[in-house]
């Protein structure tokens, strides 16, 4: 155990190149590109309420998708299928395989290679992570430190005695620090420096939940103008440096200490250390954040003792339970280990039949909380399937608008980026009863203007803050240029692009339903988009649960 968790920390750190850099992470270490390897899909469809999302055990799950069904769905023209599959359904908490689920997982594999089919493997829901779950994109809270408190138990020098830190009343307080307490530092021996080869400074350990911020904030005030140097440690204890200089002397300053891009290793802590000469710094409102201008600051002096505690009583792996895949290392481990422990049972598959999909719609606090994941994983599986197709998407359920803000190995061909279009949600999800918009009652229409404006001015103000989001015109033009943002992202690395999910609920006046997929579906036709419809039975879908067709204009539209 103490091995792996060595060794898991290794890869645990890499949040902070991930995050620290957006430069693109190499999946085979800077080696030679794998060969590309075909994974021939075009149009295929979502096979839900089977391993994910349901209850249902025992023969009735068995016999709800069949052989028959995939020679079915083959015969009208798909030629793969996305398989969702929730990690409860398969494993057991301990992480032990269920073997009634994954014969029925082999089973439908096999079914799809005898009908010259494909399968997404796509894992759909954790007990650390539901992607319903509002409450886990919440961001988390940044370290801050106010030294109001009086503590400086995350400051600490390793010079002894030649140092003094306290936390003293603010020597002046200005318009850039007008607070009470501050941290007081005073180097008293000149004779003995701090120079690159020694480890002396003033540390701040990295905590958990935190390695997803890019920038170290902080207010500091110097006796003379000199440099003060920021030390990135990495886990071999080699030292980058950043030199930062005040501009005048005794007074406040502030500075964002970038860490992006800063590093090659990986980074286990912060030190800060002053020139080399006797002096005294002052330090205040230090914490690390999201961005240059200071956004995630949490002003709560007890955020430097502990991180919020995101587990509650209500049931993980369930919508309304808060979530601790982002926070938890833990939870990140056997996110890492049931991936590796599905890939062991599904290794010997053919590279051109099976896909792997890491994780469906991520809701991280950051986007480079799910890119720094999603990066340690790739490098856990490409050791032993460098050429398997594994399928990402972006963080924020995977939506176009974020799909700019996901990074992805260079130099790995056999990525697929993957996103789902729901665009707007009040069209694609009207009166959905799991939704705030169930009880809405007002028309929508496609295309043009989603709700007319005097249909609008008769709503109620709860039902404006509900529709104000979607308001607007809508027309395929207006759908492609969303769906652009995606085919921007592959474009930029030279990946095949997926539509995982796409599709109304049968609540959707059916007209308008019609006109959407129609242009939705030639959008992602004259740009060589796959797509997986969403979904073969249930709310969306063109069958009822027994297989038989129900809406064929809709299955024509998808197979034509």
């Amino acid at each position: 155990m103490k091995k792996r968790l060595i060794i898991y920390l290794a890869s645990l750190f890499a949040c902070l190149i991930a995050s620290c850099s957006e430069k693109e992470e190499t999946a085979n270490g800077g080696g030679e590109p794998q060969s590309y390897i075909p994974f021939a899909i075009s149009k295929g469809v979502n096979i839900s309420n089977w391993l994910s999302q349901s209850d249902v055990r025992g023969e009735e799950r068995k016999n709800y998708f069949t052989e028959a069904e995939v020679q079915q769905l083959a015969g009208f023209g798909f030629d793969h299928i996305r398989l969702p599959a929730d990690e409860e359904q398969l494993f057991t908490e301990d992480g032990q395989k269920i073997p009634e689920a994954f014969e029925l997982l082999h089973n439908a594999i096999k079914w799809c290679e005898k009908a010259n089919m494909k399968v997404i493997v796509d894992m759909h829901i954790l007990r650390s992570h539901h992607f319903n779950n509002n409450e886990s994109g919440e961001p988390i809270k940044s370290f801050f430190d106010t030294f109001e408190n009086g503590a400086t138990s995350y400051w600490y020098s390793t010079q002894g005695s030649s140092v003094t830190v306290q936390v003293v009343d603010n020597p002046e307080k200005d318009a850039v620090n007008s607070s009470d307490k501050v941290l007081y530092i005073n180097k008293q021996n000149s004779g003995f420096d701090w120079p690159a080869g020694q480890k002396g400074g003033f540390e701040l350990p990295i905590g958990p939940g935190k390695t997803q911020f890019k920038y170290l904030r902080m207010k500091f005030r110097k006796d003379k103008v000199s440099t003060m140097t920021v030390v990135l440690t990495d886990q071999n204890n080699k030292d980058y440096y950043t030199g930062y200089a005040n501009q005048e002397a005794n007074k406040w300053e502030e500075i964002a200490v970038e860490l992006q891009g800063k590093m090659d290793g990986i980074c286990t802590k912060i030190t800060l250390r002053p020139d080399n000469t006797e002096g005294v710094l002052y330090i205040d409102d230090v914490f690390l954040s999201d961005s240059p201008t200071g956004d995630n600051m949490e002003l709560a002096p007890e955020s430097t003792s502990s991180v919020p505690k995101l587990w509650t009583d209500k049931a993980p792996g369930k919508p309304g339970a808060q979530m601790n895949l982002w926070t938890d290392k833990d939870a990140q481990y056997k996110y890492l280990d049931l991936w590796k422990s599905l890939a062991d049972e599904l290794k010997d598959y053919p590279n051109d039949l099976v896909a792997y999909e890491l994780l469906n719609e991520p809701v991280a606090p950051y986007s480079s909380q799910w890119n720094s994941l999603s990066a340690q994983l790739i490098r856990e599986l490409r050791l032993t399937e460098p050429e398997r197709k594994l399928v990402i998407g972006s963080n924020k359920w995977q939506g176009v608008n974020t799909f700019g803000e996901l990074t992805v190995p260079a130099n790995d061909p056999n990525i697929i980026l993957s996103f789902h279009f729901y665009n707007p949600h009040l069209f694609t999800h009207y009166k959905a009863e799991w939704t705030d918009m169930k009880n809405l009652n007002v028309a929508i229409h496609y295309p043009g203007e989603l709700i007319a404006q005097e249909e609008y001015a008769q709503l109620s103000d709860d039902d404006k803050k509900i529709v104000d989001p979607y308001m607007g015109t809508y027309n395929r033009a207006v759908l492609e240029s969303l769906v652009r943002k995606a085919m921007n992202q592959a474009g930029k690395y030279g990946l095949q692009l997926h539509c995982g999910e796409f599709g109304c609920y049968n609540k959707t006046p059916r007209a308008d339903k019609i006109d959407w997929l129609q242009d939705v579906i030639s959008i992602f036709r004259d740009n060589n988009i796959a797509y997986s419809y969403w979904e073969y039975k249930a709310g969306f879908g063109f069958c009822n649960s027994k297989g038989e067709v129900t809406d064929q204009e809709v299955l024509n539209l998808l197979t034509k």
